[in-house]
């Protein structure tokens, strides 16, 4: 059942495109700050800020999926 949520996680993040998946990534799982992925990355404070924002609108609606399938 794990392995399933995290495969389902993990399209869910490639279908947002590498760099917000990896600005997801880097922020929630490997704990790097924002402004350390921003000056990583060459983009913006507010870029990734709104990748996060994107991530987890996909996050919250693979949720929903979850909760209504079951």
């Amino acid at each position: 059942l794990r392995e399933l949520l995290v495969s389902r996680v993990d399209a869910a993040l490639a279908a947002l495109g590498d760099r917000a998946a990896t600005v997801f990534r880097r922020y929630r799982i490997e704990g790097v700050s924002q402004r350390e992925i921003a000056a990583d990355l060459g983009i913006s404070l507010s870029a990734v800020e709104k990748d996060l924002q994107k991530a987890y609108r996909a996050m919250i609606d693979l949720r929903r999926r979850d909760d209504a399938d079951s």
